[in-house]
C-alpha cells in the first residue's frame, strides 16, 4: 500500500502535509537493525537534558556578571529542548507486559505518526475505528515491517495498546 493510500484512509486524502508526515517518518517505523537497542536514544536524551541545562547556567552566568546574552534565542531552545524530551523518551523501550516481550517503540512512533493525522479530520480518537487500525497496519507494512499478528489473522485489536498507553494527549509527532 502507498502512503498516499494510508493518508486517505485516516481521512487526509490528497493532503500533501500527510503523505509528507508519512514518508518522513516513514524510515524511522522501517529501521531495523539486528539486537536494537534504546542506547542511542537514552543518549539523545541525556543530551538534549544536557543542553538545556547549559542553557540555564549560560544565561543565569550572564545576568550574574552583568553580560548582554540572547535571552530570546536561549528561551526559544530551551523551551524546544522542554517539547522535544518527551518525544526522545518515548522512544527509550518501556517496560513490557507482565511476562511479555519488551514492545517495540516504532510501534509507538508508528501509532502516533498515524493519531496525529487522524486527529485533524475526526473528532474521535480512533482507537475503536477498524479503518483507523488498519491505517496503522498498513503504514507499519509500507514501511518495510512485518504483519503485527502473529498468526498473520490480520487482528488489527493489537494496536490498541500502543494508542492508549502512550495516549496523544501525552505527546504528538508532526
Amino acid at each position: 500500500m502507498t502512503f498516499e493510500q494510508i493518508a486517505a484512509m485516516l481521512g487526509a486524502e490528497g493532503v500533501d502535509w500527510a503523505i509528507d508526515r508519512l514518508r518522513r517518518f516513514g524510515p524511522l517505523v522501517g529501521y531495523r537493525r539486528k539486537g536494537y537497542d534504546d542506547s542511542w536514544d537514552r543518549l539523545a536524551l541525556e543530551g538534549a537534558f544536557n543542553l538545556e541545562t547549559w542553557l540555564m547556567i549560560e544565561a543565569r552566568a550572564s545576568e550574574m556578571i552583568g553580560e548582554d546574552y540572547p535571552d530570546h534565542r536561549i528561551d526559544q531552545a530551551s523551551n524546544a529542548l522542554f517539547e522535544l524530551m518527551p518525544l526522545i523518551a518515548q522512544y527509550i523501550r518501556q517496560p513490557g507486559k507482565r511476562g511479555g516481550p519488551t514492545p517495540d517503540n516504532r510501534r509507538w512512533l508508528c501509532a502516533h505518526v498515524c493519531a496525529g493525522i487522524w486527529r485533524e479530520f475526526h473528532d474521535t480518537p480512533g482507537t475503536n475505528s477498524d479503518t483507523f487500525l488498519a491505517a496503522c497496519e498498513a503504514y507499519w507494512q509500507a514501511c518495510g515491517q512485518p504483519p503485527t499478528a502473529a498468526d498473520l489473522s490480520g487482528n488489527l485489536r493489537n494496536w490498541k495498546w500502543f494508542l492508549t498507553s502512550n495516549s496523544p494527549e501525552k505527546s504528538e509527532v508532526r
